[in-house]
């Protein structure tokens, strides 16, 4: 019975990066390279090669993620490092086969629209297959891990590194519709990851919590709460991990809770909004305006 939970899900797996790698594909090869577009990450030092020297993005996509994968392999569990192997190889083919299409729509928006929303969902669906499409996610960590930037920030600045330059190459209006595709890719890869809430909050109760806050520091970067807390049943003292985090970590940490300690008590919840270290600041306008409320309500 249990290997056959385990086979259904590998199964599920692997369809979801299939299909996630012939949206990825259909992404470069129909709407960003015929149009003159550039993306984000490694897919687009790739596409910089193919538009200075005419390199086969198939080729160098998977190269250059293997080679990445050999330095930062050590920065993925043994799952996702197989499934991102079988991301890779599934994508570096596809891209191979998805050539005989093109679309060059007479509205320019349509480009990176498309381009937009077929790579999200792409990124997306192998996410959800346990997979990554390599490059920028492990070269971000190495970047946390060695120059002390968050992984977050990091993903930002290499795709700033890659789009910029890029604009010397397909030229500034391309480079302005890339970043439009690059906004639509995130917001639909946070869509099919965990829907259109902005944050979520985790509780977590585990007698391994030291080894989930640990895993969760050294994998996301993320600061974490520790409240003590106390059975009502049982009597018995214990400690509850409280972590705010993006929706695109959701799954991570799932995965991280459920490796070490998969009988650990987890609620997750919205967070309409979250101001602080690592989020967001008030302004002083608002900070005197909630502050005048607040007075308001004692008042009262």
């Amino acid at each position: 019975m249990k290997n056959n939970v385990i086979t259904q899900a590998r199964v599920k797996n692997i369809i979801l990066i299939v299909i996630g790698s012939l949206l990825y594909a259909i992404s470069v090869n129909v709407f960003t390279v015929p149009n003159g577009l550039a993306e984000g990450g490694l897919t687009g030092f790739s596409l910089i090669l193919f538009y200075l020297f005419g390199l086969p993005p198939s080729y160098t996509i998977f190269i250059i993620n293997i080679f990445i994968l050999a330095i930062g392999y050590k920065f993925l569990d043994k799952k996702t490092l197989y499934y991102t192997l079988i991301a890779n190889g599934i994508i570096s083919v596809l891209l191979l086969v998805v050539t005989q299409w093109a679309f060059i729509p007479e509205t320019t928006l349509l480009a990176p629209i498309g381009s937009g929303v077929f790579m999200g969902a792409g990124i997306g669906l192998i996410m959800l297959g346990h997979g990554t499409t390599a490059g920028s996610d492990i070269i971000a960590k190495l970047l946390h891990k060695y120059a002390g930037i968050n992984v977050p920030t990091a993903l930002l600045l290499i795709d700033v590194f890659i789009v910029v330059p890029s604009a010397f190459i397909i030229g500034a209006e391309n480079a302005f519709l890339t970043l439009i595709n690059l906004y639509i890719q995130s917001k639909v890869i946070d869509f099919i990851l965990e829907g259109l809430n902005p944050r979520k909050s985790f509780f977590i109760i585990s007698a391994k919590y030291v080894e989930i806050a640990e895993a969760i520091e050294q994998q996301l970067g993320r600061g974490i709460t520790i409240l003590d807390g106390k059975g009502y049943y049982t009597k018995e003292k214990k400690e509850i991990l409280y972590i705010i985090i993006s929706r695109r970590e959701v799954l991570r940490i799932k995965r991280i809770v459920e490796a070490i300690d998969p009988n650990a008590f987890m609620t997750i919840s919205h967070v309409q909004e979250v101001t602080g270290e690592g989020f967001s600041y008030l302004s002083e306008e608002v900070q005197a305006q909630r502050i005048t409320e607040a007075e308001e309500e004692w008042n009262d």
